[in-house]
């Protein structure tokens, strides 16, 4: 990605501390739609066929940090380091969307205020994870915009299931306004619904912001003026109907895990996600019965608690994977070998066969690194233990074209690991010769990243 952040730098916009906001406020409309151009074209250029679909993927909007997801900025830089962690940790690459060609589609200099603070928050988001740009770790994807959810659902998964998707998409509306509470407040003149509800419908509150008074709510004189009068009211399920509301969050959903899909498709990746309702949506879709019964059995079981060492600096481990690449092959190879004998299993698959291959395949391996490790600390003066805070993040992973995702955290899952190993090891320990014992260890690496803990 050498190309892009370039064209960033020349331009001023971006520097080695992050977006330089002087230069983004004296943007142009005309210099903003440039740079996106600009940027798309290299974007593209730099573009390499994948040779290992097992190991690249491509993230939902979501786990990329983009706006249209979740417009917070601490929570964008929450997922896209997240993100980081798990491509350093797992993936040879993974692809996400290119924050930056969205702006080819501005036409009003009255959006350029609003789309400079847009721009600002966009290129913090990519400054948390320049390293990995640079070094291939993660790349951008220029993806289309303005296509239609429906007429791609039919492409990439059959003339059937472009016909369901108006089913689907209508299941998907009603199951939001079943599942969403919604209060609404006048704040600076605007209109605020705080739409809330249970996971996986809502990772956290989602506000929706009107400039006019809602015909919905104009029409309702009473409730309207305990808006006004400065009160939080509770909307009524029959007014977030009317509000359509849980319209445009249902919108969200099938429309990135369409764009989900088509970036699969054309990258050759599988697509990666932190939401239970992209799999639901895509596998409601999927027009062979044999396909729908697998991956409704991946989706109970392949929805992991993976372990993010997310009190380890990304540039830790960047060094530690770049120092001790055979070692992280080794350990992932092993779990490569686990994900081959999931992959062969049947429609009957069980938890309790997954859980038998955790006890046959990878319990065994952890449990000969914890025997080596210990052999080697009798030999090393006692050191404080240190605790190991944050150690687990949730990210669920979508299956695409009746395929069982073969991605490591999800397997995670299926065979029972909640954590990879959290009381292995606790201290940091200077091994010296004794390393040797566990170097050839298939988690040797992961142990190294364990060290780096603060």
């Amino acid at each position: 990605m050498a190309k892009p952040l370039s064209i960033l730098r020349k331009r001023g916009l971006l520097n080695r501390s992050g977006p330089v906001e002087s230069a983004i406020s004296s943007l142009s409309l005309s210099s903003i739609v440039d740079v996106a151009h600009e940027i798309d074209q290299a974007v593209n250029s730099e573009r390499k066929p994948v040779t290992n679909p097992l190991f690249s993927h491509s993230s939902s909007l979501g786990l990329s940090g983009n706006r249209y997801e979740c417009s917070y900025i601490e929570c964008r830089i929450k997922r896209i380091t997240q993100l980081a962690r798990f491509a350093l940790m797992y993936t040879d690459k993974v692809f996400i969307s290119n924050p930056l060609s969205w702006y080819k589609e501005i036409d009003t200099k009255d959006d350029l205020p609003l789309e400079k603070e847009h721009l600002l928050d966009d290129l913090k988001v990519l400054s948390e994870i320049l390293p990995l740009l640079e070094k291939g770790y993660i790349s951008l994807f220029s993806p289309y915009t303005n296509v239609c959810p429906s007429c791609q659902a039919k492409k990439f998964l059959g003339e059937k299931a472009g016909k369901q998707f108006s089913r689907k998409f209508a299941d998907l509306k009603k199951q939001f306004l079943d599942h969403m509470t919604v209060e609404c407040e006048v704040s600076y003149g605007e209109y605020d619904f705080i739409c809330n509800g249970p996971v996986p419908y809502f990772d956290h509150s989602r506000v929706s912001v009107q400039d006019i008074t809602p015909s919905a709510i104009a029409c309702r004189p009473r409730i309207l003026k305990r808006i006004q009068d400065g009160n939080r009211v509770k909307l009524s399920r029959t007014l977030v109907r009317d509000l359509e509301l849980h319209v445009d969050l249902a919108h969200n959903v099938a429309s990135n895990a369409i764009h989900g899909l088509a970036t699969s498709y054309y990258l050759n990746t599988t697509f990666l996600t932190e939401s239970d309702l992209h799999v639901s949506f895509l596998n409601s879709l999927h027009q062979a019965p044999s396909i729908r019964k697998k991956n409704v059995i991946a989706g109970k079981h392949l929805s992991s608690i993976v372990p993010f060492v997310e009190d380890v600096a990304i540039p830790d481990i960047i060094k530690i994977r770049e120092r001790e690449q055979e070692a992280f092959l080794l350990y992932r190879h092993a779990l490569n070998a686990a994900i081959e004998t999931f992959r062969t299993a049947g429609d009957s698959f069980t938890k309790q066969d997954a859980q038998a291959l955790h006890g046959d395949v990878i319990g065994p391996q952890l449990a000969l690194l914890d025997r080596k490790v210990k052999q080697a600390k009798r030999d090393l003066i006692r050191k404080p233990f240190r605790s190991l805070a944050g150690l687990v993040g949730v990210i669920s992973f979508g299956l695409l074209t009746g395929l069982v995702s073969p991605d490591i955290s999800a397997l995670a899952q299926a065979l029972g690991i909640v954590k990879f190993g959290s009381d292995m090891i606790k201290d940091t320990m200077a091994l010296s010769d004794k390393e040797e014992a566990i170097q050839n260890d298939h988690f040797y690496f992961l142990w190294k990243v364990r060290q780096k803990a603060k």
